[in-house]
Order: structure tokens, then sequence, then C-alpha cells
């Protein structure tokens, strides 16, 4: 993408947005998630097997800056989910659930539930085979998510300087036969439940970052996507008209809710048709958003460490240097300070 400069009006109608927002892409996107990463779901990727056409890839990621703002283990009262509708309503028809146990030497065990029960067992850091002939892997990977976050906040005065470089993420990597989960055509969203209650989830990226005011972004998260055209149609409708036009905004609302990533198991494009770990997503929804006849970037281009090839696909987990620590440290602390106030 090319690096675009907004005009001055366009500049201070995002800013304003970005003011009451908070980390892209979902990462801590809401005042009950701060402190609480082990059920703050970061991201969520869905795309066709490079490596077999007919199965498809589900990872979630949860835990935004693991080892250096939030735990590297998941909770262990937590159940993460990826919800599954294959008939085109945002009601889930098929649920993959994952649970967690205590800690042991850093290893924690994993238990996978799907359609008829118990799918896999295993552990973190290890891949298990599912029933049906998948496999799942969890544990501690380099942060996918890449972006010029501080030139976001600086008004799009974008610098090319990627902030989740050498970040790590917890994350669940799931593999299945497509023909498991009906379709072709899938809408796709992750959520974490703790104490029988939804306490966050995702769909595609930064819909409530961006497009939900502050004070509903806690209860966005905790809703069904089914009710998401009726609940926030309004408000994401007045975000976008803000950032562009009133005709773009009543074309994209409906496109953009329910909150839910729609993708085709047949098709091996990228976003909007499901995400790949590569795809570019801020650059291409800033573009959406804003209306741009000439395509936004941020400089930054792709992620800070090679993605691998075949599953699990996310590259490695970093050792963050200190000037690294540092610089996240004051960046949340801000991002909390500006959250109390809103």
């Amino acid at each position: 993408m090319h690096l675009f400069r907004f005009s001055a009006p366009l500049a201070l109608a995002v800013g304003a947005v970005v003011a009451t927002t908070a980390h892209a892409s979902d990462h801590l996107d809401a005042p009950n998630l701060m402190g609480n990463g082990q059920v703050d779901v970061n991201d969520l990727y869905a795309f066709q097997s490079p490596t077999n056409p007919a199965n498809t890839v589900l990872i979630l990621t949860v835990n935004p800056g693991a080892g250096v703002l939030s735990p590297r283990t998941f909770g262990t009262d937590v159940t993460y989910s990826f919800k599954i509708d294959n008939t085109g309503d945002a009601v889930a028809d098929i649920s993959y659930d994952a649970t967690f146990g205590a800690p042991v030497a850093g290893v924690q065990a994993l238990t996978l539930m799907g359609p008829g029960g118990v799918i896999a067992a295993g552990s973190t850091g290890a891949t298990a085979p599912t029933t049906g002939g998948g496999m799942v892997q969890a544990g501690v990977y380099d942060d996918p998510f890449f972006f010029d976050l501080n030139g976001f906040n600086d008004g799009l005065n974008f610098t090319g300087d990627d902030f989740f470089a050498g970040l790590d993420t917890s994350a669940i990597i799931l593999e299945l036969p497509s023909s498991l989960l009906g379709g072709p055509n899938l809408g796709i969203w992750a959520t974490t439940t703790q104490g029988g209650s939804q306490v966050d989830r995702v769909g595609r990226p930064a819909i409530n970052t961006v497009l939900i005011p502050s004070a509903r972004k806690q209860e966005f998260n905790e809703a069904s996507p089914a009710n998401d055209f009726s609940a926030f149609g309004t408000d994401v409708n007045s975000a976008i008209a803000g950032l562009s036009t009133q005709s773009n905004a009543d074309a994209l609302t409906p496109v953009l809710l329910p909150d839910v990533l729609t993708f085709d198991t047949s098709s091996a494009a990228g976003f909007l048709n499901g995400r790949q770990l590569a795809d570019d997503v801020i650059d291409a929804e800033l573009t959406l958003l804003t209306a741009s006849s000439t395509p936004i970037g941020d400089g930054v281009d792709a992620n800070d460490k090679a993605f691998l090839g075949s599953f699990p696909y996310l590259a490695a987990a970093n050792i963050p240097e200190p000037t690294t620590i540092a610089i996240a440290l004051i960046a949340v602390s801000g991002l909390a300070t500006g959250r109390r106030r809103a």
C-alpha cells in the first residue's frame, strides 16, 4: 500500500475517533479488559490451509504483549471458542471450545470440545490430533498483528514503525477439514467466556476499536452478533459517516455488521474473505472507512517475523528487549489513563 496523508479535516475526524478508542486491531478494546489479558481476544484469522486446500485454519490470539503486559498462560477459568455460523443468521451452529489446566513447569493441559464432545486433548506447545482428521496447537508466539499504532494515535502521521514488533501473544491454532464446518460460506467469530458470561468477542478486525463508542465497548463485547445491526447499527453508521460520507456509511454498515468474519472455504483469497496472517487489514479498512480513492498505508506492510508455511503458521515467540518492554508499558499506561477519562 502507498502511504497517504489525509486532508486536515479528515485527519481531525479520524483523530477524534482515535482519541476515544484503543489499541488496534482488537487489543485492549474495552475497559473491562485492561489488566485481564487472558480474556482479551486480540485477533481472529480464518483461511484456507496453504498445504491442504480441503482444510480451514482458525487462529485466535489473546494476552496482548504476553510476558510484558499480560500473562504467558491461558486462564484456567476461561473458555476460548471459535463460533461457526453456516446458515447465514449470525448464530453459531458449531462451536469449538478450548479450556486449559493449571500451569505445571510452564505447560498447561489443553482440552478441545467440538460437536459430540471432546475432540482433542494435549498440552500447550505441542500439536494434538483432533477427531475427524484435524490438529490443534496452543502456546506463546510472535504477535502476528502489524501496525504503526503510534502514528495512528498521532493523527495518522505514520512513520512505518511497527508497534507490535517484538511482542508476543498467546494463540490457539486449529486446522480442520472444511467439510466438518458446513458451508462453504461461513460466518466466524471468537469469544472468551468466564464465569458463564461472555467477556470478549472478535469477528473482523478493529470493528469495536474504531466504530463503537467508548461507553458501549464492553456492551458490544458481551453481545451476540445476531443483534449487532439493530443494537449498534446507528453508532457504526455515524462513525463511518464522520470518517467519510453518509453514502459510504450507508453502504458499509450492513457489510460490517454483524461483526463476523465471512469466509468461503473454497477460496484461497484473503480479507475480506476470511483473514490471512499476511493480510494488511488496517490499511484495507482505513481505505474503506474513509472512502479514499487512493490506498491508505501506515508504512508497515508485513509482520516483523516471517510466518511459517505450514502448521502452526505463526512465528516463534520473542524474547522482548528491555526498551520494547518500557515503551509498551508507557503506551498502555497512557491508554489506561485515557480510558478512565472516557
